[in-house]
């Protein structure tokens, strides 16, 4: 094919389909009429030979070869915007700027404080709208820049970057004198007892689930909360057990007035990680942020 016969826009609108799924969406999204969309999606159908998408009760659904196509586009309009935005530096005491991020809730008490306290001065023009992990996984990386996260997750890998920020041990927690406080925790045990937990939107994974599955074990799940700082107290005025990674008990003095025993489940540990899109990878405002956020764990892992 002559790239120089190609309209690139064309690739915009088809991105903007797969985005949002219908026509009405992708025109709406890219600020063209749906006719004016209808009529590009003609043009790249005859470019391409293949039917792309087809009409369902919904909107449209890709075509194998539009799924296969989506990747390889996607990737380079995220190298193209890369490209042109290096040009601008960025300069974040002059930046104005909103960044997106999804954090774990487990981190988020030790993480967000640092984040504004380093912003106040080194980039006062500079704020974040943190998000629940609830979002479609279709979507997430339309709307958020990073994600502070127990596992790397399964979003798109092919178009995800990750970066360690923390390892730590897991504990299960349960009141100094609760009844069953003097059996050996194991795998059986972890499961019987009933759990207080933090929803899947709060922590981003299913680890533990999958851990249990694997011995043909399940939770016995009495609670589910949307944030950490409700669990300590549940837990010292109740039956209900819940896990924690060790660290936390440096900056939770609540901890210390509970019994702690490490969690039978041997190959899950709590590693935190650092995620991105790989479009947006050498973006200077995208890579100060990761700069920033790295840093805070390294301070905390010392």
């Amino acid at each position: 094919m002559n790239l120089r016969k190609f309209d690139l826009n064309l690739l915009v609108i088809f991105r903007a389909i797969m985005n949002r799924g219908s026509i009405a969406g992708a025109a709406e999204e890219i600020g063209l009429s749906p006719s004016a969309v209808s009529h590009a999606l003609a043009r790249l159908r005859v470019m391409l030979n293949d039917e792309l998408f087809f009409r369902t009760a919904d909107g449209v659904s890709p075509t194998d070869r539009a799924r296969e196509l989506y990747v390889d586009i996607e990737h380079g309009l995220g190298f193209i915007s890369s490209a042109i935005s290096l040009q601008h530096q960025f300069e974040p005491r002059k930046a104005e700027r909103v960044f997106t991020l999804q954090v774990a809730d487990y981190v988020a008490g030790f993480l967000l404080p640092r984040l504004a306290e380093r912003l106040q001065t080194e980039a006062p023009g500079i704020s974040f709208e943190i998000l629940p992990f609830s979002i479609s996984t279709d979507s997430v990386w339309d709307r958020v820049d990073m994600q502070v996260r127990l596992t790397p997750g399964r979003l798109q890998p092919e178009m995800v970057r990750s970066q360690r920020l923390l390892a730590d041990e897991i504990v299960v927690l349960m009141r100094r004198d609760h009844p069953r406080a003097a059996e050996p925790m194991n795998a059986e045990l972890y499961a019987e007892l009933p759990h207080v937990k933090l929803s899947q939107s709060a922590t981003g994974t299913t680890v533990i689930e999958d851990a249990l599955a694997a011995r043909g074990l399940r939770r016995h799940m009495s609670m589910t909360v949307a944030s950490w700082f409700e669990i300590p107290d549940i837990v010292a005025n109740s039956d209900l057990i819940a896990i924690a990674p060790r660290r936390l008990f440096s900056l939770d003095p609540r901890l210390g007035q509970l019994r702690s025993a490490p969690l039978p489940l041997e190959e899950v540990v709590f590693s935190f990680d650092l995620c991105w899109d790989l479009r947006t990878e050498r973006e200077p405002g995208q890579k100060w942020l990761r700069r920033v956020i790295s840093d805070v764990f390294k301070e905390v892992s010392a």
